[in-house]
């Protein structure tokens, strides 16, 4: 009876023990899961004050912030082509100083009472606080690049200095840090690799985002990495940025032969001869009128042309009555006329889905009442 008993109370004990470690396992399990895609969606924690954008052109923003003081030490855009592999870094002083107008120093304030009206860009973080005051250093950059910047990246001082090397007040990434990047042969590793330097950031985009580029990073040459110095005077530990001027240096740098010399046709100058060019870009269609399936209907158009449409949608505002190609550079609109009939084109660097192209569907596009249209 005793070793019955005994052999009851221990069989109940493992079963106790075995329950026990599985919902301690499960714990640990689901502990290591939100550790480990934390990092990642950091960026879904608040409400971001600008469209991000991470299109086949990559234009990042790059802090170096004091891990104590939270100044920022260095601003430096990055500027990647990943269907060329193209690598250019653009060096803003850090002391950059910024006069907003009255208006948009007013519409500042409502949000940071401490903020002036000449603005250093190295004290964002005085005027806000969070990830989002990196954006809003972006937001101030766009006030006199009048240029898209699509997301931001932000490191310790530290972190910073073992990817970058500093020579004549320009950054560039170091080459011991190129070396151990260009170790990762496959698509897979470079993600792994990503996700590795992850934990030592912080940027407006999540972990997947960026491994998405993790193929164009492959592309990667030596020769085809590019350093340059943002135009402005400095004077006095300050610095006055010259917008139009630096604008131009970045058109030039996306426009280079070498980031266009896989997509250029001779003797192309637009139309759907000319598309050649754009299949790279990402096309978004949207309809702005209430005939429905015509996005669907042009969608099936753009693709058996081997253009890339990222989605479809809805106009948000009043219906439109004449078609408008919206696109990041007007020459990649005009690729696209042919396929409407009074298209006009308007060069804008904020679209819908981080697109380059966007097309908003006017009643223009109406099918002929015996063609009809098919589609959701």
């Amino acid at each position: 009876m005793f070793k019955i008993v005994m052999r009851t109370f221990f069989k109940t004990m493992g079963v106790i023990l075995l329950l026990l470690g599985v919902g301690v396992g499960s714990y640990f399990l689901t502990m290591l899961y939100l550790r480990t895609t934390e990092r990642g969606e950091r960026s879904k924690t608040y409400e971001h004050v600008i469209d991000i954008n991470v299109g086949t052109e990559s234009s990042n923003l790059i802090y170096s912030v004091d891990a104590k003081s939270k100044q920022v030490k260095a601003i430096v855009l990055e500027l990647f082509d990943k269907e060329t592999g193209n690598l250019d870094y653009i060096t803003f002083p850090v002391n950059t100083q910024i006069s907003l107008s009255k208006a948009k120093y007013e519409e500042y304030l409502k949000i940071s009472s401490q903020i002036p009206q000449i603005v250093a860009l190295g004290d964002i973080n005085r005027y806000f606080s969070g990830d989002v005051a990196y954006e809003y250093g972006i937001l101030l950059l766009r006030e006199e690049l009048k240029a898209d910047v699509g997301y931001f990246t932000a490191m310790d001082s530290v972190e910073f200095n073992k990817r970058f090397d500093k020579q004549d007040g320009i950054y560039k990434p170091s080459q011991e840090y190129l070396e151990t990047a260009a170790q990762n042969k496959d698509e897979a590793s470079m993600k792994k690799f990503i996700e590795k330097e992850w934990g030592s950031v912080i940027s407006d985009i999540t972990l997947s985002q960026k491994q998405a580029y993790a193929a164009g990073f492959l592309k990667v040459k030596l020769t085809c990495i590019y350093a340059h110095k943002a135009y402005a005077e400095e004077l006095k530990g300050r610095a006055t940025l010259d917008g139009e001027k630096t604008k131009k240096m970045i058109n030039r740098i996306w426009e280079s032969p070498e980031r266009t010399e896989k997509t250029k046709t001779s003797g192309d100058s637009g139309g759907k001869n000319g598309i050649e060019k754009i299949k790279s870009k990402g096309i978004q269609i949207t309809n702005g009128t209430n005939i429905n399936g015509l996005a669907a209907s042009f969608k099936s158009k753009l693709e058996a042309d081997g253009l890339n449409v990222l989605g479809v949608g809805d106009f948000s505002g009043a219906q439109q009555t004449q078609t408008v190609i919206y696109a990041k550079k007007k020459e990649w609109a005009e690729c696209l006329k042919p396929y409407f009939r009074k298209a006009s084109v308007q060069e804008s660097q904020t679209l819908t889905n981080g697109a380059d192209i966007e097309i908003v569907l006017g009643t223009d596009e109406r099918p002929e009442p015996s063609a009809g249209v098919k589609g959701e």
